[in-house]
């Protein structure tokens, strides 16, 4: 399994944000520490509990989706 890094991860959750933004979804303010912990929380389960056979952009969007909701 190839490993992240938390920089790439940030600018992937970046770039995820304003792809829906453009595409009209609303988000809730998502101030660049909160960006830092969803990124820590992908790295963290992509490599300590990483799937083989996961797709990281699904990865990525999913804990994004997961703690818009939760939060």
């Amino acid at each position: 399994m190839i490993r992240i890094k938390k920089d790439y991860l940030v600018g992937e959750l970046l770039e995820l944000i304003a792809h829906e933004q453009l595409s009209g979804r609303e988000f809730p303010e998502m101030p660049g520490e909160r960006i830092e912990a969803i990124a820590e929380s992908i790295l963290w389960e992509w490599n300590e509990l990483g799937d083989p056979e996961a797709d990281l952009r699904d990865v990525i969007k999913n804990n994004l989706e997961d703690n818009i909701r939760f939060a």
